[in-house]
């Protein structure tokens, strides 16, 4: 074999080596930048009977976690609660609001929360669940969801009644009172005081299924939700 050869293969073998050093380098550097940007927080639910509607707020939960933190600071410095004028008692979570004889309860690890200045630890789970305000009332409740979409986002909110006998989609709109029917008592002139542009409209859907026409007389029951988005035309 000839010298040139020789050094050739030399190296080449140098550089293969030093290839595989750098990708070990590397790979061990991303690997452990993941693990350390990890957000890892306590767990969120927010429950309307059988419906989970945390949504995203369980990740912003977990961003404002803080060692040391009360379970109200952590509420508080992740934008994802309003509180009373007294500061403890909840009144919408996650842009979803319960009507007057509903109210929320929340449990931290399995256990009603009493104390909002409880400490909550990384691995805790919270769980917030909409209760009927009188003891011994079963849970029958009804969402109506506006959606603002990308057009109007600060529209989007939930609120959660209690169904009532022979209630109907015309019947929770009205009775939501975030909804403005026309004289023909179907056609939705504005929701939450939010007038249409000539390129948008208002789409009905209950239970992800569109209603068109006479649908606005379907009733309802348990569980049900009405969802009233803003789309274009």
């Amino acid at each position: 074999m000839s010298a040139k050869l020789m050094w050739r293969l030399l190296l080449g073998l140098i550089l293969i080596t030093s290839a595989g050093g750098c990708s070990s380098v590397l790979g061990s550097g991303n690997t452990g930048s993941g693990a350390g940007n990890g957000s890892d927080g306590p767990a969120l639910s927010i429950l309307v009977g059988e419906r989970d509607m945390a949504g995203t707020s369980g990740r912003l939960l977990s961003e404002a976690f803080k060692e040391g933190n009360s379970i109200i600071e952590l509420m508080k410095n992740s934008g994802i609660a309003t509180f009373a004028a007294d500061g403890y008692n909840l009144q919408e979570v996650n842009k979803v609001s319960l009507s007057p004889e509903l109210v929320w309860e929340t449990q931290l690890n399995g256990k009603k929360l009493t104390d909002w200045n409880t400490k909550v630890e990384r691995g805790s789970a919270i769980v917030i669940t909409a209760k009927p305000a009188a003891a011994g009332t079963e849970l029958q409740p009804v969402i109506i969801t506006v959606n603002g979409g990308s057009e109007q986002p600060e529209l989007t909110h939930s609120h959660v009644l209690p169904l009532s006998e022979d209630l109907s989609v015309r019947g929770l709109m009205k009775n939501s009172g975030m909804v403005q029917l026309a004289e023909d008592n179907k056609t939705i002139l504005t929701v939450m005081d939010y007038v249409p542009l000539s390129s948008e409209e208002w789409k009905l859907k209950v239970n992800d299924k569109g209603l068109l026409g006479n649908g606005v007389d379907m009733k309802l029951r348990p569980q049900d939700k009405l969802e009233i988005s803003l789309v274009l035309k």
